[in-house]
């Protein structure tokens, strides 16, 4: 096991002296060569959390154990376990990818030769090799978001944090990355992937945990996750405007609506009725088109999260 965190509790201070549960009685374990997805929107605790693993943030209550390390008694042994990618944007002034990358490596402890094959391997994995000597205030985000990257895994700890690791890349570099991902894992070393992105936590983690308002709402498999509304189908319709649909047949459960998006919950048994309900409003000219599929993890996400406020 490289991570075990045990009912941790982190509370802040508000106006009048409020307690602000930023982390409720929060436990959870990561094993060798395992993808966790720490899953929630903006504010939901995941940094505070992630701040404790790593030993720069105290828990109020509770313990965290890495590689059987107490973190609160020893930070600086943790944060050597530990390879992190923040959320914020890398400023990299006037440094180059690999001027960056090489030094991070060189700070990891690695050897100098390792270094240059490890980085060489990484822009090439990357496709960003042609950027490598361009100075930091001429690189767009999404090749800065990748050096990053390359910084937290040029020399990996046994656990690599990933916080919105995708950020700005374009999607063919996402898929490059995250063959890298898988390759760490096959290594042995494990990752916590911080995200929003449900769709991106689906297709990549192992297991995951819903974070909302400071407490585990679930955690699982992605497919044990979906299961908790099983028999349950997902209908999906592209709107011509925001107004083409005013009153919605009562066998949708619960909607989500994204622009001109509108995503439906329903029963398996109204499938015939979805149908037909759907392919009258393509013909009434109420919608472009329509998708029936099975639930996916952001419909878990929304259900689970819809009506307990932000």
């Amino acid at each position: 096991m490289v991570l075990d965190v045990q009912n941790i509790t982190k509370v802040f201070l508000g106006k009048k002296k409020t307690k602000i549960y930023a982390n409720d009685d929060i436990s959870f374990k990561i094993n060798e060569g395992e993808i966790f997805g720490l899953m929630g929107h903006n504010g939901a605790g995941k940094t505070t959390l992630v701040n404790q693993i790593i030993g720069s943030t105290k828990p109020t209550s509770g313990n965290i154990f890495l590689k059987n390390e107490n973190v609160q008694k020893s930070p600086t042994k943790a944060r050597g376990i530990c390879s992190v990618q923040s959320q914020s944007q890398l400023p990299l002034g006037f440094l180059t990818p690999a001027q960056a990358v090489s030094t991070m490596g060189k700070m990891r402890l690695a050897n100098k030769e390792d270094v240059q094959k490890r980085m060489n391997y990484l822009f090439d994995a990357l496709d960003i090799g042609q950027w490598a000597n361009t100075e930091g205030i001429q690189l767009s985000g999404g090749i800065k978001r990748l050096t990053a990257f390359c910084m937290s895994v040029i020399s990996p700890g046994e656990l690599v944090i990933l916080d919105e690791p995708t950020n700005d890349v374009d999607p063919m570099r996402r898929r490059y990355l995250w063959d890298i991902i898988r390759q760490l894992t096959k290594d042995g070393t494990s990752v916590i992937l911080v995200t929003h992105n449900v769709l991106e936590a689906e297709k990549a983690v192992d297991r995951l945990a819903i974070l909302h308002k400071g407490k585990f709402l679930v955690e699982g498999t992605p497919s044990q996750i979906k299961s908790s509304v099983d028999n349950k189908m997902r209908l999906e319709v592209n709107l011509i405007n925001e107004n083409s649909l005013n009153n919605l047949p009562e066998w949708i459960i619960n909607k989500n609506t994204v622009g001109n998006r509108l995503i439906m919950s329903l029963d398996s048994n109204s499938v015939p009725l979805s149908i037909e309900w759907a392919s009258e409003q393509v013909r009434q000219n109420h919608i472009l088109d329509y998708t029936l599929s099975p639930t996916t993890l952001e419909d878990v996400y929304v259900e689970l999260t819809s009506g307990k406020g932000e």
